[in-house]
């Protein structure tokens, strides 16, 4: 036994079992342990953990960054949904595209259905089952709001000196071009890539502007101030009522369509009430090409004057008849043999500004009824069908016709 040179060790032991390890550069029989060895290993055991720690948050962050990736349900669709995010990133994608997996409505045609909500633009590709939905900025208006789409995109445009939007397809909304920027109406031109602008001040007049923004040199003067607001007269160009009956307005002038006033309009045909001489009045067609007129019996006289829409074969017209309280009945009535029939589905907005809209071949009629829901209507019998897709609360209507 042998006793320790240090006071701290002068009661300890130590059993000599055999020879001793040497401990750095040599050791002896009988050495003492360092009484900074303990310090010495719990240091050696700290830092290991900290280099295993460092080599676990590094082998993390190396991983592919789908593997952290969130994931979200998929619609019920054969395809999944894509989308444009939006520039901040934080919020929810400015465009989404859903594949429903099968044509709707039958649609074997390129023509297309869109559609303007509150914060919301919606198309809807028939024949590809395909919807997009894209975030439009909120109006900054209540007034009229002008709503047409061209080959590629769509204008979102408020009558007032408010910001406007063009929506390109399956691209975010972004600020009118050129002139678009301004205020005043604006109707569809004579083609898909041109529309009509109000301009002027002392002596009206209606300007064809490209979708760029840039004017084409093209203007229509408007006789005076009292003859707005001009409509679309279903053909690309304007019509007006004044003094003498309704006018199709044309760069090569004035032509009166009646001299009485406009009930409906449509690609192929004008429907107008006429009193004769003698103050007998009755509702007239008039073929848009020919000028060809015939009487409609019973006619279309106690509407709710707001407008209707002729379908594109000319053959029915789609108006609204004043119902109790404020809400209105829609009715479809055969141009040839009078026939009319009601539609069994609550309106409760007028019948203009787009809310009524025919598809290409007459074959649906789309309008927006009671609390911003899509009716689609069979034409031949009056019934709503369902679209087969949920949709939120619209506004306006839009047709955008196959490509040739």
């Amino acid at each position: 036994m042998v006793r320790g040179e240090d006071a701290q060790w002068d009661d300890v032991d130590i059993l000599d079992v055999g020879p001793k390890r040497a401990w750095g550069g040599g050791g002896w029989p009988g050495q003492r342990w360092p009484r900074w060895l303990p310090f010495v290993l719990a240091g050696v055991i700290v830092a290991a953990a900290v280099i295993a720690a460092v080599a676990q948050e590094k082998g993390s962050s190396s991983e592919s960054p789908a593997a952290h990736r969130p994931t979200t349900g998929l619609p019920s669709s054969t395809e999944p949904s894509t989308s444009t995010p939006s520039p901040s990133g934080s919020e929810p994608p400015a465009v989404t595209v859903t594949a429903v997996g099968h044509p709707l409505l039958g649609v074997t045609a390129g023509w297309e259905l869109f559609a303007r909500g509150d914060g919301v633009m919606i198309r809807v590709q028939l024949a590809q089952g395909r919807i997009t939905r894209t975030t439009i900025p909120t109006l900054l208006s209540t007034g009229p709001v002008s709503f047409f789409v061209g080959p590629g995109d769509a204008i979102i445009r408020p009558s007032d000196a408010v910001p406007g939007y063009l929506v390109p397809d399956r691209r975010p909304a972004r600020a009118l071009p050129g002139v678009l920027g301004g205020e005043g109406t604006v109707l569809p031109g004579p083609s898909p890539d041109q529309v009509w602008m109000q301009t002027g001040s002392a002596q009206q007049s209606m300007t064809l502007v490209g979708r760029n923004g840039q004017p084409t040199g093209v203007s229509i003067p408007i006789p005076a101030d009292e003859y707005f607001p001009v409509v679309s007269d279903g053909a690309g160009y304007v019509l007006f009522s004044g003094t003498g009956g309704v006018y199709d307005a044309r760069p090569d002038g004035l032509h009166r369509v009646s001299t009485g006033t406009l009930q409906a309009s449509g690609p192929t045909r004008w429907l107008v009430s006429e009193c004769d001489e003698r103050h007998r009045c009755g509702d007239v067609v008039i073929d848009r090409t020919t000028g060809t007129r015939h009487a409609v019996d019973p006619p279309v006289a106690d509407q709710s004057g707001t407008g209707g829409l002729i379908s594109p074969n000319g053959t029915t017209v789609a108006f609204l008849r004043l119902a109790e309280g404020e809400t209105a009945t829609l009715h479809l009535q055969n141009l040839t043999s009078g026939n009319d029939r009601r539609v069994g589905a609550a309106i409760d907005r007028p019948a203009t500004d787009g809310t009524t809209a025919w598809s290409p071949d007459s074959r649906w009629l789309f309008v927006i009824g009671a609390g911003g829901k899509l009716l689609v209507i069979d034409p031949r019998t009056a019934a709503v069908r369902p679209l087969g897709v949920s949709l939120p609360p619209l506004n306006q209507l839009a047709i955008r016709n196959a490509p040739r």
